[in-house]
Parts: C-alpha cells; structure tokens; sequence
C-alpha cells in the first residue's frame, strides 16, 4: 500500500466507520431501507460530484466522466418512484490537493457498492442497482490510486480536511434521510 494512501486511510479510519455505522440504519431487508439508502447517498454524492467538477476535477483525472455516479443514483431513484432529495450544499474544493481528498472517499466508497448491490439484489431481484454497480472497479480504484501518488500533492491538510468533509456530508446525508423518516 502506498504511503498516502495508507496516511489517508489511517487518518480517515474512524470517520469510515462512523459512515458505516451511520448507513447501517438503513434496512434492506425492510421496505424503503434500500431507497431511503440511496436518498441519503443521493444527498451528498451530487454535491460532491459537482463540487469537484466545478473545481476541475477533470484535469487530474482525464476519465473523470466515465466516474460519475450522480445521473445512475439518480435513475434508479426514479425507478423506484422516489423524487431526488435535494442535495446537500457544495463543499469547498479550492485546489488540486483537495480535488484528491474528496475524490479518495467518492473513488474508495465504490469499493463496498458491489457486496451492498449483491445484498439488495438477495433481498429484491428486480431492484435496480446502477449505482452500486458502477463502473468496472479492479480498474477504476487502482488508477485512481496510481494518479493520486503520482499527482505531486503536498499539501496533507487540504487533502485530508477534504476527505473529512466529504466523509461529514455523507453522515449529514444519513442523518436528513433517517430525520425525514422519522
């Protein structure tokens, strides 16, 4: 493992498990659990995805459109007849360095969308599950992983403080999504 990959899963380790902890709550085995999931996700993912768009995401990684998720959350969304959740506001990615950090916790949060998709499918075969399906991920993680060692970042704080607001919108997702239900 590299060096910084290995300092940001460490420095990011109980915010991963807070995330984990905080999307545990959502049932797929009950009905809802797995659309209220996707809401949650659907809340953050966007602002995330634009956020790093709109800081130009796409001049370190020139396959940055074959990554996005937003549009696939957001048709199974619709498939399943629920409105698209109004997103969370934008976080602030003023350079390249926080560019990385965001992009690690979007890019390394596919890694368990394959075991959550097989999951719901046991649950309800016919469910869609584009989202979590997305993209070819023995390919996407390491060339993510290859462009972030290379990049050059040496500014550790912006690349972490972006990490650890990407993982705080996804608990902010998680936690609208289970208040609403409530």
């Amino acid at each position: 493992m590299s060096e910084l990959r290995a300092r940001l899963r460490h420095a990011t380790a109980p915010l991963h498990a807070q995330v984990d902890a905080a999307y545990a709550g959502f049932d797929f085995n009950h009905e809802g659990g797995y659309v209220h999931f996707l809401r949650a996700h659907s809340r953050a993912l966007g602002a995330v995805e634009v956020a790093l768009e709109q800081a130009g995401i796409v001049r370190l990684l020139n396959d940055w459109p074959t990554r996005t998720r937003r549009h696939l959350l957001l048709a199974d969304l619709s498939e399943l007849d629920s409105p698209a959740p109004t997103t969370l506001p934008l976080p602030e990615l003023l350079d390249e360095a926080s560019c990385w950090g965001a992009a690690y916790v979007l890019e390394g949060s596919r890694l368990g969308g394959r075991i959550l998709a097989k999951r719901q499918r046991q649950f309800d075969p016919s469910a869609p599950v584009s989202y979590l399906e997305h993209g070819d991920v023995a390919r996407l993680w390491p060339t993510f992983l290859a462009r972030l060692e290379t990049a050059g970042c040496s500014s550790w704080p912006a690349i972490l403080a972006a990490a650890e607001a990407t993982f705080a919108l996804f608990m902010a997702g998680a936690a609208l999504e289970q208040a609403s239900t409530g």
